[in-house]
């Protein structure tokens, strides 16, 4: 079954890297394959019907949404429960899933606010595919261009994106009332937690994700200061606790993942 089941995605796209947690928690092999931003469109409009990434090909079938991929996982690969089946616990989980889902949007246009034009960024976005220098050279400007209209990349709309990005930190520090090793609902990890880590994750570069990839000293002042503020409180310290413990256990055996 692993050839057959694919997650197609983009390397750092922080919903992707949800999917991917997702599959890893219930540890099923899956290979993945990088689709280029804009192009992606002609396949999942017409395979999944849907605009964005990640969709999961699962031999006949094919899932699009992370959160989608989620219930998918849960319906027919029931070990490792993403949703607690305590009606009140589950309840729980549904909604943080749907909030900390909303705040990723913000996360995301907060981070290329601040990021954006860094040839760092283009680098560890078109990296992976191993295009020609010239071919990357002339896909650069349009896909910045495209991203800045995309994500609504101007002064007023990331600076409101960073106070909701802020409401989600205050929710992660209501749940877990000061202590990083608690889990947002019960004493285990649900998609609740696995959605909250993963989409806050590249405000903070947990070491070995697909945002580790500008040194601290070469990044923006306003990025570093902030991310360092961030970083000191409950919720950031809960963010890099979960990479730390929850992420790095639940990875697929390297020989089981492979990539393309």
């Amino acid at each position: 079954m692993p050839a057959t089941r694919v997650l197609y995605q983009f390397p750092i796209s922080h919903y992707c890297e949800k999917a991917r947690w997702l599959l890893d928690h219930k540890g099923l092999a899956y290979t993945e394959r990088n689709l280029l931003p804009g192009p992606h469109r002609l396949f999942t409009r017409a395979r999944a019907g849907v605009n964005t990434l990640p969709v999961l090909r699962d031999g006949k079938r094919l899932v699009g949404d992370s959160t989608r991929i989620a219930y998918y996982l849960d319906k027919y690969y029931p070990n490792n429960p993403l949703v607690p089946d305590d009606p009140e616990q589950r309840q729980q989980v549904i909604e943080l899933e749907q909030q900390f889902d909303r705040y990723g949007v913000h996360v995301r246009r907060w981070l290329y606010g601040q990021l954006l034009g860094r040839p760092e960024v283009m680098q560890a976005m078109f990296g992976p595919y191993r295009l020609p220098g010239m071919v990357q050279r002339l896909l650069v400007p349009v896909t910045e261009k495209g991203v800045a209209r995309l994500y609504r990349i101007s002064a007023e709309p990331v600076a409101h994106s960073f106070q909701r990005l802020q409401e989600g930190l205050a929710l992660i520090e209501k749940r877990i009332r000061g202590n990083a090793s608690r889990y947002l609902v019960g004493q285990r990890l649900t998609l609740a937690d696995i959605t909250a880590a993963s989409l806050y994750a590249p405000l903070f570069m947990p070491p070995g994700t697909p945002w580790a990839f500008m040194p601290e000293a070469r990044m923006p002042a306003v990025f570093r200061e902030q991310s360092a503020v961030l970083r000191s409180q409950p919720a950031g310290q809960w963010v890099m606790q979960r990479y730390e413990r929850d992420r790095q256990a639940a990875a697929v055996l390297p020989d089981e993942a492979m990539v393309m």
